[in-house]
C-alpha cells in the first residue's frame, strides 16, 4: 500500500488563493506524473484525497514482486518529481515537496462504501499504516518512509537504511521504519 502527499500544501494553495485554475492546474501536473508512474509499475490508483495519491499493489490481480514494485515506484517517483520542480522553477512556481510511505499486509479489497454510493477500494489495519507512515516521513526528514513488513520481504533487492522505531498515531506499539539509502 503506498499513500504520497504533497508537503506544504496549505502555503502552496495560499499563494494560488486568487487562482484556484492555477492550482489545479499545478495538482493535476503531479498527480498525472505519478499516476503514470504507479501504474506502469502494476499499481492500482485507489483514490485521490487532494493532493494526496493511495494506491496498491496485488488486486485486484495477483502481481509477483508487488512489494519490489512500489519502492521501485515510489524511487522513480522522486527521481520524476524532481524533473517536475525543476520545470517549476523554471517557470517560475513554487516548488513542492513530497511524502511517501509504503507498507505490505492484508488487507480486504472489494467495493465498500454505502448503498447510494461505493467505490472499489482497500482497507485494513496495513493500509492505515501506510498512511500513518507517510504522515511521519516529514517528521522524519524522509521523503520515503517503508514499514518493515515490506522491507523485509525485499531486503536483498535494495539498500535500505534504518531510520527509526515509531510509534504512530492511534498504535500502541512501535515499528521500525525505513528509507531506500540515496
Amino acid at each position: 500500500f503506498m499513500f504520497s502527499d504533497i508537503r506544504g500544501f496549505t502555503p502552496i494553495s495560499e499563494k494560488y488563493k486568487s487562482n484556484p485554475a492555477g492550482l489545479t492546474k499545478l495538482i493535476n501536473r503531479f498527480l498525472t506524473r505519478m499516476t503514470n508512474i504507479i501504474i506502469a509499475n502494476g499499481g492500482t490508483i485507489d483514490k485521490f484525497m487532494g493532493d494526496c495519491i493511495m494506491a496498491f499493489w496485488n488486486a485486484p490481480i495477483d502481481v509477483k514482486d508487488h512489494q519490489m514494485l512500489a519502492v521501485m515506484t515510489a524511487s522513480q517517483m522522486q527521481t520524476e518529481f524532481a524533473k517536475l520542480n525543476a520545470e517549476l522553477s523554471a517557470e517560475g512556481l513554487p516548488n513542492i515537496n513530497i511524502g511517501i510511505g509504503i507498507n505490505t499486509g492484508e488487507a480486504l479489497v472489494g467495493n465498500m462504501g454505502s448503498r447510494q454510493r461505493f467505490d472499489y477500494s482497500v482497507i485494513g489495519d496495513a493500509v492505515n499504516l501506510a498512511s500513518r507512515l507517510e504522515s511521519s516521513s516529514k517528521t522524519l526528514g524522509k521523503t520515503l518512509v517503508i514499514g518493515e513488513d515490506t522491507r523485509h520481504t525485499i531486503e536483498t533487492m535494495y539498500p535500505f537504511e534504518y531510520i527509526d522505531s515509531i510509534t504512530v498515531k492511534g498504535k500502541t506499539e512501535e515499528i521500525k521504519v525505513y528509507t531506500v539509502k540515496s
